[in-house]
C-alpha cells in the first residue's frame, strides 16, 4: 500500500496482514507466544522447560537452515558475540586431563575429594559444576534462536515483531493486575506475588520497564502506519501511563528505579526528536509536559489507593542482603581467575565460601549481580566478551541517536531495551529468564537494524508527511 505526500511515495506499515508475513516472522511470533507461557522462570528444574528447550532447539535449527548471507553481513558482530558466548560455555564442558584441570585456580578442593575417593586420574571439565553448565548451554539456545530469526526480518516484519513483543508484555502486566486483585493466577508452584507470567516480581517489573522505549518507538513511527496516526499516538500514550501503576504493584524496588530510568530515556529521546520540527515543537512539548504530569498523578493515585508496594518496600532496603553477597563474592573471586569457576557454577562455588554469619535456611541461588557472576564463572574470557559487547553497544548507540526514519526509532527502542536489561543486571539476574534473554536478542537486532535507502531523506519526527 502506497501513500503519496511531500512529493514522493512512501510505503505504509501494515501490521495486521498475515499473508504478508515472512515464515521467519510467523515462527518467531509463535515461539515468543510459547516463550511467555513457559519461560518466566530462571530455575532449571521447572517442568515448563520440557516444552521450551526442545522447541528452542527446533527453532534454532530452522533459523540456521534459512539464514542468508545478507543477514550474516548485516548482523555479523552481534551473531559472532552470541556465538562466542555459546562456544565459551561449550568449552567449559570439554573434559581435561587431570594434570590440567587440577592446576586450574580453585580446584584443589575437588582434587582432594578425588584423592580421598580414589579418583586421582579422572578427567574433568573446566567447570566445577557440569550440571549447571549444561543447563546454561541449553538455555542459550533460546536467545540464539531468537537472534538468528530476527536477523532475517525486513523492516516491516521488524516493526510487526516490536508490536507483538509489546502486546505479549502487556499481557503479563494484566495478569499481574489480576494477581494483585487476588485471583490466584500463577504458572509456577512458588507464589510469585504480582509477577504476572514470571516467577519473580523483579523480572516482571523489568519486562514492563522495557515497554517504555518500545512504545516510544511505535509512537514516533505513528505517521508511517496504515492506520490512524492519532490512534497510534493515543494508544501508546495511554499504555505508557498505565505502565506506572502496573510496575508499582509488582513491589519491585529495583524495577521501580529501572522504570524511572527507562521513562527518562524515552522522554528525552522523544523530546530530542520533536524539537527539530519547528512546526510541531510547541505542540509536542505540550504533550510531553502533559504526559509527565499524568505520570506523576498516576504515582500519587497508586500511593493513595495503597497499591504502591514497591514504594512501601523501600523502607525494608536495609534488610536486603545483596551488599553482603557481593562483598563475599568479591573477596573470593580472585581465587578463580583467570579462567573462572565455570558457567552456571555460582551456587556450589558460593556455598564453598559462604560466610558462617550468612548461613540461613534458604540458599543463595544467584549473585544478584550478573556482571559480578560473569567475572566469577567465566573469568577473563567472559569479561573480554563483555567488554567487546559494551564497545559494540556504544558504537551502535552513537549511530542510533542520529539514525533517521522508522529504522532510527527501532534502533533507539533496541538501545533503550538493552540499557534497561544491563542496568537491571547490576542488582538482579533478569537475563537468566528465557523471556528476557530472548527480548535482549531481538533488542540487539533492533539496535543494529540497517537503514533503507530512502530513509536518509526522511524526517525524524512522528508527524512527518509520509
Amino acid at each position: 500500500m502506497m501513500q503519496t505526500g511531500a512529493g514522493k511515495s512512501t510505503e505504509r506499515l501494515v501490521i495486521l496482514k498475515p499473508s504478508d508475513w515472512s515464515p521467519q516472522l510467523v515462527v518467531l511470533c509463535v515461539f515468543f507466544a510459547v516463550l511467555f507461557i513457559t519461560g518466566g522462570s530462571s530455575r532449571y528444574d521447572v517442568p515448563h522447560l520440557v516444552v521450551l528447550r526442545p522447541l528452542a532447539i527446533c527453532v534454532l535449527g530452522f533459523a540456521l537452515a534459512t539464514i542468508n548471507a545478507g543477514a550474516w553481513r548485516t548482523y555479523r558482530p552481534a551473531i559472532l558475540l552470541f556465538a562466542s558466548a555459546f562456544a565459551l560455555t561449550a568449552l567449559h564442558l570439554i573434559p581435561l586431563p587431570p594434570h590440567i584441570w587440577q592446576a586450574l585456580p580453585g580446584r584443589q578442593i575437588i582434587a582432594d575429594i578425588d584423592a580421598m575417593a580414589g579418583l586421582k586420574d579422572i578427567w574433568r571439565p573446566l567447570t566445577m559444576f557440569p550440571e549447571g553448565t549444561w543447563n546454561a548451554f541449553y538455555a542459550l539456545t533460546v536467545p540464539l534462536a531468537a537472534l538468528l530469526l530476527a536477523a532475517q526480518l525486513n523492516q516491516r516484519d521488524v516493526v510487526r515483531l516490536l508490536v507483538w513483543v509489546t502486546a505479549l508484555s502487556l499481557v503479563t502486566g494484566l495478569v499481574g493486575v489480576l494477581q494483585a486483585a487476588g485471583s490466584g493466577i500463577g504458572l509456577y508452584h512458588l507464589d510469585p506475588g504480582n509477577a504476572g507470567l514470571f516467577a519473580n516480581r523483579n523480572h516482571q517489573a523489568v519486562m514492563l520497564a522495557c515497554l517504555f522505549p518500545m512504545l516510544g518507538a511505535l509512537a514516533m513511527s505513528a505517521s508511517r502506519f496504515s492506520i490512524s496516526a492519532r490512534a497510534v499516538l493515543i494508544v501508546s500514550a495511554a499504555v505508557t501511563i498505565m505502565l506506572i501503576p502496573l510496575i508499582l504493584v509488582t513491589g519491585s524496588r529495583m524495577g521501580m528505579v529501572i522504570a524511572v530510568l527507562a521513562f527518562i530515556y524515552t522522554g528525552t529521546i522523544s523530546l530530542w526528536q520533536v524539537v527539530g520540527q519547528r512546526r510541531h515543537a510547541y505542540y509536542s512539548l505540550t504533550l510531553l509536559a502533559a504526559g509527565l504530569a499524568t505520570a506523576v498523578a498516576m504515582v500519587l493515585v497508586t500511593i493513595y489507593t495503597a497499591r504502591d508496594e514497591a514504594i512501601d518496600r523501600l523502607d525494608t532496603a536495609d534488610e536486603d542482603l545483596r551488599w553482603q553477597f557481593w562483598e563475599s563474592v568479591v573477596a573470593f573471586l580472585p581465587q578463580y581467575l583467570p579462567w573462572g569457576s565455570g558457567v552456571g557454577s555460582f551456587v556450589p562455588v558460593y556455598q564453598i565460601h559462604e560466610p558462617d554469619g550468612m548461613l540461613m535456611p534458604q540458599y543463595v541461588n544467584q549473585a544478584h549481580n550478573d556482571w559480578l557472576d560473569l567475572a566469577l564463572t567465566s573469568g577473563v574470557p567472559g569479561m573480554i566478551l563483555a567488554a567487546i559487547a559494551v564497545a559494540a553497544f556504544a558504537r551502535a548507540m552513537g549511530a542510533a541517536l542520529v539514525a533517521p526514519g522508522v529504522t532510527g526509532h527501532i534502533r533507539r527502542a533496541g538501545i533503550g531495551t538493552i540499557l534497561v536489561l544491563a542496568f537491571a543486571s547490576l542488582s538482579d539476574y533478569p537475563l537468566r529468564t528465557p523471556i528476557l534473554a530472548a527480548v535482549l536478542a531481538v533488542a540487539v537486532i533492533w539496535a543494529w537494524a540497517p537503514l533503507r535507502p530512502n530513509e536518509n531523506e526522511e524526517s525524524k519526527g512522528p508527524y512527518a508527511q509520509a
